[in-house]
């Protein structure tokens, strides 16, 4: 192997536990706010969904950081389809908030199904045909895991980034619509506006993992794989928060009622009698 292609290794390994250095700093700085808000909440889905979300990504980054310096390139496998997995669920959870915010809209549901059971089937495809990890020597005489190229994983990353573009504008065009016609109430802006801030740090993030994929170097193709797991796990569980968090401001008390979107409460800004809640 070359000196270029060591070079290049070493520094998707620097990444790898800079980024998985980060989410144990978010985990610890939020977990106040999470035993708060989460922790002592009845099970629901978006609890469920919020923890897999949370704690899924800390087996993921282990093993991945593991496995940079390993020989053992079958991990490669497990550690993909686990972070794909985490990326699915974190979409999931968008979504739903999406979809809540249209009001339960059973055309948005049709639209997030079928974007989400699409997205789901070939990046789990993408994920097993892609994972071919190759074990190469490095002139230290210590050997590594470089992933093989495969165009299946473009259009995973593409589907991937479709269904967030779909999803963010969706989000975009209804905040602005909602805000445009009770920009007057703080806890619209707060709910709605600030809400929107997750979807747009999100999106960028899958945008540049596409674009190294299809210009970088192979060594390097992989380099962002675990900011995309981490971000993505990082800043839907902060959207969670956000909201939970934004609700008991408003609320002395929570009412659990909804099995299919539990407690992932939107204030709903549509009538001016006195505030209702809404599950997501």
């Amino acid at each position: 192997m070359s000196f270029d292609s060591f070079e290049e290794l070493q520094i998707v390994a620097y990444v790898t536990v800079s980024f998985l250095t980060l989410l144990v700093y978010d985990w610890l700085i939020s977990l106040i706010r999470e035993i708060n808000c989460v922790w002592h909440s009845r099970w629901s889905v978006v609890k469920v969904l919020y923890l897999y979300t949370r704690y899924a990504p800390f087996i993921v980054m282990a093993i991945a950081a593991q496995e940079r310096i390993s020989s053992n390139c079958n991990e490669m496998t497990f550690t993909t389809i686990l972070a794909g997995a985490t990326i699915g669920i974190s979409d999931l959870i968008l979504m739903l908030r999406t979809y809540s915010i249209f009001n339960k809209s059973r055309t948005v549901l049709a639209i997030i199904c079928v974007s989400w059971t699409v997205i789901s089937v070939v990046c789990v495809l993408a994920s097993i045909r892609a994972t071919n990890a190759i074990p190469i020597q490095k002139i230290t005489g210590q050997s590594s895991c470089l992933v093989s190229e495969s165009n299946v994983e473009i259009i995973c990353f593409s589907a991937l980034l479709g269904g967030e573009c779909v999803i963010t504008l969706l989000t975009f065009w209804k905040t602005l619509d909602i805000y445009r016609k009770f920009h007057f109430r703080q806890v619209v802006y707060v709910v709605y506006c600030e809400g929107l801030f997750y979807y747009f740090m999100i999106l960028p993030i899958t945008i540049a993992n596409l674009a190294v994929f299809i210009l970088a170097p192979p060594g390097l193709v992989s380099i962002l794989d675990s900011p995309l797991t981490v971000m993505h796990s990082v800043l839907c569980c902060k959207l969670v928060l956000h909201v939970r968090e934004v609700f008991k401001l408003n609320s002395s008390r929570v009412e659990d009622e909804d099995e299919l979107l539990p407690i992932f409460i939107i204030v709903q800004p549509y009538m001016l009698k006195p505030l209702q809640q809404y599950y997501m």
